[in-house]
């Protein structure tokens, strides 16, 4: 009698850190900026077969009250900031993350492993300061992110969004894994399409802002900067997370 393939493979098998995918992200808050940066800095920050449209990036800051997996115990209070540059492949387009910080250690690990999610750890604050939202994130004690957000009147600060950035809401993230050479095969580049389309957006207010980048001990964040904030808008929404699909594979020299 054969043993059916299994689909997921929990890691630690027996003390799994992550359930399997799709993962809910439920009562989620997100602040989202939209920047200009220096010619030509974001075709380095993308990894080949993908190529970068234009000099606009997205940095995205995220609140979710919680995140479920099937047969995993829920994750609570998860905070995020990422880095997205709009790219193509092959004909695709969609938000490439470049850049990640998470203050969980199952987000962290799920998404390097099953995603090819550029992830790092982080410490975050989160607060109410003069009728807007105050975020910071500090990496190993040094503060490499703040921003300042307010709602606007009128469509003030979010009228741009998103034509100037040239992806929509609902269009995939496409990331690039690295699987290393074996005996035998070369090295190659996967490129993953991830679909976040499903879910809800409750409601969308525009608005303005600041965001400043701070470097690190390992974290050069200055080459995307001195930030021009052209946009500003923020989201209460549930998602889903699923499972992604390889679209294309390249060798590696």
């Amino acid at each position: 009698m054969s043993t059916p393939a299994r689909v997921f493979y929990d890691l630690p098998t027996w003390t799994p850190l992550y359930g399997e995918p799709p993962h809910a992200f439920h009562g989620c808050t997100s602040v989202g900026f939209l920047c200009r940066a220096p010619e030509g800095v974001l075709a380095t920050l993308v990894p080949a077969p993908l190529e970068a449209l234009g000099d606009v990036f997205h940095v995205g800051w995220l609140l979710a009250d919680e995140v479920d997996a099937k047969g995993a115990t829920p994750h609570r209070d998860v905070h995020v900031v990422e880095f997205g540059i709009p790219v193509s492949y092959d004909g695709t387009v969609g938000g490439h993350c470049t850049l990640e910080y998470i203050d969980d250690d199952m987000g962290m690990a799920v998404g390097r492993e099953l995603w090819a999610w550029p992830k790092k750890m982080g410490a975050f604050v989160w607060e109410e300061r003069d009728g807007g939202l105050h975020l910071e994130c500090h990496r190993k004690g040094h503060l490499i992110i703040d921003a300042d957000f307010s709602e606007a009147d009128g469509d003030e600060g979010g009228a741009a969004w998103p034509d100037i950035f040239g992806v929509r809401d609902d269009a995939p993230y496409l990331q690039v894994r690295q699987v290393p050479a074996t005996a035998g095969a070369p090295a190659r580049a996967e490129v993953i399409s991830v679909d976040v389309s499903e879910g809800t957006t409750y409601e969308t207010r525009p608005g303005t802002g600041t965001l400043r980048l701070h470097d690190g001990p390992q974290d050069a964040l200055s080459i995307l900067g001195p930030v021009e904030v052209i946009g500003a808008r923020s989201d209460r929404l549930d998602f889903l997370f699923p499972y992604g699909e390889v679209i294309g594979s390249v060798d590696v020299d």
